[in-house]
């Protein structure tokens, strides 16, 4: 796990120095999410901060951010196990867009149930429930995601060999090395993400910017993170069996 560990931050550190357009996509999406926070006063106290909670306007952005936090996870599969790495996440593939078509939505899908699903739950009357399906659902679509990241990967690279079913079989009981290892590679930058909050909170206007900034930044290094960890636990699912990652058309 080791090995895979400093393989996960050293394939996402070259994809940042090789690829930094791409690179900033997530970063960028976060950056104008905390400008829509700021603006509707989400660090002017913890009052206003729990109140942000809920706006239209940044759950609405957030759901642009997740889509680009799972479009680096197709540039990232793309410049880690393709020849020519830059240019092959660069390149438009039809296969492979059409591929990832359907975990865009997947990401798409899960998002939309953890921002609106308490709502839709307290609406129909079951406003007890919310938050303990809101966790029941996180740590479900967490294990789920980790048990897909063959399918993930696959669909950047334009195999369509590896569909939803076959990711569930190849990674099975050795689920619980992918959620171990998962967490020791994701666990610091996320802790990090919203443990910047709190200096936010009441800070000047050039603090906060400045402390947004750097959370903007960290993010597009979440997002390279999570993609290579996807990378790593794909390709240890496919070490011992028939499966290939990579379409044979695409290893040229």
């Amino acid at each position: 796990m080791i090995a895979e560990f400093k393989g996960v931050y050293a394939g996402a550190w070259r994809y940042a120095l090789a690829c930094p357009l791409l690179f900033a996509v997530p970063a960028i999406a976060e950056l104008i999410q905390h400008a829509i926070e700021i603006r509707i006063g989400m660090y002017d106290t913890i009052a206003g901060l729990k109140a942000a909670e809920t706006s239209g306007a940044r759950l609405g952005w957030g759901l642009v951010k997740t889509l680009s936090i799972t479009l680096a996870g197709f540039w990232v599969a793309r410049f880690l196990l393709l020849p020519d790495g830059a240019a092959a996440a660069r390149w438009f593939d039809p296969v492979a867009v059409r591929l990832y078509f359907w975990v865009m939505l997947w990401g798409l899908a899960q998002t939309a149930l953890s921002l609106w699903g308490g709502d839709a739950l307290r609406a129909a009357g079951l406003g007890a429930y919310a938050v303990g399906g809101a966790i029941a659902l996180g740590l479900a679509t967490f294990i789920l995601n980790i048990m897909l990241a063959p399918w993930i990967v696959a669909a950047a690279l334009g195999n369509p060999d590896l569909g939803f079913v076959r990711s569930l079989r190849l990674v099975g009981w050795s689920v619980w090395w992918g959620l171990l290892f998962c967490i020791a590679t994701i666990l610091v930058p996320m802790v990090l993400h919203y443990a910047l909050a709190v200096p936010a909170i009441g800070a000047s206007p050039a603090v906060l910017w400045a402390i947004m900034a750097v959370d903007a930044l960290l993010v597009g290094c979440l997002a390279a993170i999570i993609a290579a960890t996807n990378v790593a636990i794909a390709r240890r699912a496919v070490e011992n069996s028939d499966a290939i990652l990579v379409a044979r058309s695409a290893a040229r």
